[in-house]
């Protein structure tokens, strides 16, 4: 006991004199000593240590991680220890989370959002292992269950629903820094969040909801209104039946959208800077005579309008913005998760708990009362209103891809422009959003860290990032500037270098 007091007295110390500086922790026996340790709702039931260099598999498989290939091998990036927890907020919940110990600590901590519906521990590997080599701990959670592609989990289990909708990455929080301070001795200094799609989803959860978990929060391409989004996703299956042959003529749609507004921002390179600005109509592309997959039919410039604007219920309410502009490329995979999976399995399992539940029995506004009723509430973090969490000084950075295929880029927009009419025009000072031209799902040419711990650590808000882009014999480098501002090209200068654009209001 004396000899751990001592070594408690030196980390605090060391800390206390370095502030943010790395300091080498205890190592191989402390971390065989976590198991066991009790903490909020459970207990840590196993650890081990791995030298720099050594394989480390990823501990449970399934989830999102399983689908897009996020279960990876990865080798490690510094001496550390894996901590695995399991949780039981009810009878009922079994959440499993994992924690990253790098052996020299840098007083900081990250937690990181799964995407899709999470389960599983193994996509947020990678991450991980690079933030330790950094010297961050980590943390992540399965959030209650270990499927990919299916909800049935959820079916007839309304705590592993609330488990999943944001208990579980709160406790994540909260049990996290419970193992960290063990480990280490000391608490975490600053406490830091990323996540993209469904990793977003948690990433707003966590402001709006748990305001004091982190201090600052970086949430890509969000499905915060996963209810919305789940109701879009089984509409758009229902569109599919409308126009069967739609699929087959996107490639040809992107070319007409990008020939008539690729030109707006001044620059021809294929990309738009903001599609909210191009007034395309696909009735320009409509069939003269024969139906080839380089027109439109009737039926088919009907869907891309519904498409384009969004589903709106028998009052006007649009549920939510529709896909933008120029993101017709990636659309194909949309629409064969959206019928598969998505927003099927969500009114099937979440809302209703009926197998026999199919889009064929989807009505938009009596379906949509019944997700805002029993689901909504639980799992959608959409709340502008993140008041708490900017009194306490947390810092958040949005940004989402334009031409994002599975969630609308839009509805980013909307949210950020609720939260400036709710909070005023001083909301920049605590949030901040960018929007990247030309990028899909999830695709980020760039690192959003250092510019959130400026912002948190010195103050410093990011008023531009670089977005690089790399194709087979060239590297485009791009600014993307904060909402509402876009990059505008200065008039010479290389188009496909970022310092022949400046970050201006739009007109």
């Amino acid at each position: 006991m004396c000899k751990a007091g001592a070594m408690s007295m030196l980390v605090l110390a060391s800390l206390l004199s370095t502030a943010a500086g790395a300091q080498t922790l205890p190592g191989p026996a402390t971390c065989t000593g976590l198991v066991g340790l009790q903490v909020d709702t459970g207990v840590v039931t196993a650890s081990e240590r791995f030298a720099k260099g050594a394989s480390i598999a990823p501990s449970t498989s399934g989830g999102a991680g399983s689908l897009f290939g996020g279960d990876a091998t990865v080798t490690a990036t510094a001496n550390l220890c894996r901590v695995k927890l399991q949780l039981k907020p009810t009878a009922s919940s079994l959440i499993n989370v994992e924690v990253w110990l790098p052996e020299t600590w840098n007083g900081k901590m990250f937690g990181y959002g799964g995407g899709g519906l999470s389960g599983g521990l193994g996509q947020s590997a990678t991450l991980m292992n690079t933030s330790a080599g950094k010297g961050y701990a980590s943390a992540t959670s399965d959030l209650g269950h270990t499927a990919s592609t299916t909800a049935e989990w959820a079916g007839g289990q309304p705590e592993k629903i609330i488990d999943w909708g944001h208990r579980a990455g709160h406790l994540s929080a909260v049990t996290s820094k419970q193992v960290m301070n063990a480990y280490y001795q000391a608490p975490v200094q600053r406490a830091y969040f990323q996540g993209c799609s469904g990793g977003g989803r948690e990433a707003l959860m966590s402001v709006s909801r748990y305001p004091g978990d982190y201090d600052g929060v970086i949430a890509g391409a969000p499905a915060m209104d996963w209810g919305e989004l789940m109701s879009q996703h089984v509409w758009t299956a229902q569109i599919r039946e409308s126009a069967p042959n739609l699929a087959n003529k996107f490639s040809a749609i992107t070319a007409a959208v990008k020939k008539a507004c690729d030109k707006n921002d001044g620059v021809q390179d294929g990309i738009l800077e903001n599609p909210q600005k191009c007034t395309f109509d696909p009735v320009v592309m409509k069939c003269s005579l024969f139906d080839t997959n380089s027109c439109l039919n009737n039926a088919e410039i009907a869907a891309m309008r519904k498409l384009y604007e969004g589903p709106k219920l028998t009052n006007g309410e649009l549920l939510i913005p529709g896909l933008a502009k120029g993101s017709e490329g990636g659309w194909l995979m949309a629409y064969i998760l959206n019928y598969l999976g998505g927003g099927p399995e969500y009114y099937k399992w979440m809302v209703y708990n009926n197998s026999g539940w199919t889009p064929s029995n989807f009505y938009l506004d009596t379906d949509v009362a019944q997700s805002r009723a029993r689901v909504e509430p639980i799992s959608d973090s959409g709340d502008p209103n993140i008041s708490a969490f900017i009194q306490r000084g947390g810092k958040l950075i949005m940004w989402h891809g334009w031409a994002d295929q599975m969630i609308p880029s839009a509805n980013s927009v909307r949210y950020y422009e609720k939260a400036q009419a709710l909070l005023g025009s001083t909301l920049s000072n605590s949030a901040r959003l960018f929007m990247v031209p030309g990028a899909q799902h999830c695709q980020a040419g760039f690192d959003m860290v250092p510019h959130l711990e400026k912002w948190v650590e010195q103050g410093q808000a990011p008023t531009q990032v670089i977005n690089t882009t790399q194709a087979l014999f060239s590297t485009t480098t791009h600014p993307l500037c904060p909402w509402p501002q876009v990059a505008a090209y200065n008039g010479s200068g290389s188009t496909t270098s970022a310092a022949s654009y400046t970050c201006r209001e739009q007109p």
